[in-house]
């Protein structure tokens, strides 16, 4: 029998929606000579000490809005020093994001292992919003605040 995953939860600040999450990961990794030749990230202070399993199973779960309801496979978790010397870690995520069933969450700082029976359910509809790369990042933004797409 194989082990259940470990999984993480985080707080998207400020985010109002799944595709908003989704466009600010595009404009992060569109960002000349930002350090994403692996991918979209989250850097923090806190290195988790089942990282290995983490890669193995898990995946990040987003908290928007007080509500768990998406998530991304986590696919490396390495170490890093900052320019001004702070140790970090960075969570590097795979680049499909995938909604989950909502689930209320209380606020919370950094990240928190995600307990196994409060693990969401995966839904098969996908991330509605398409974004086009002829439109630019900030426009699409605009589109996707009046709810166009």
């Amino acid at each position: 029998m194989s082990e259940a995953p470990v999984n993480i939860v985080k707080l998207a600040v400020g985010v109002q929606s799944v595709e908003e999450l989704v466009l600010i990961q595009k404009r992060f990794l569109n960002q000349p000579g930002a350090q994403t030749s692996k991918g979209f990230y989250h850097s923090t202070k806190l290195m988790p000490k089942k990282h290995e399993a983490i890669v193995e199973t898990g995946s990040l779960y987003w908290v928007i809005k007080g509500v768990i309801c998406a998530r991304q496979k986590i696919v490396e978790i390495i170490k890093q020093e900052d320019r001004d010397g702070v140790k970090r870690c960075r969570i590097y995520l795979d680049n499909s994001i995938i909604k989950t069933t909502p689930i209320r969450k209380r606020p919370f700082q950094g990240w928190r292992y995600l307990k196994k029976n409060r693990t969401p359910a995966d839904i098969v509809d996908p991330v509605t919003a398409t974004f086009d790369d002829d439109i630019p990042l900030d426009i699409q933004q605009q589109l996707l605040e009046v709810g166009i797409i």
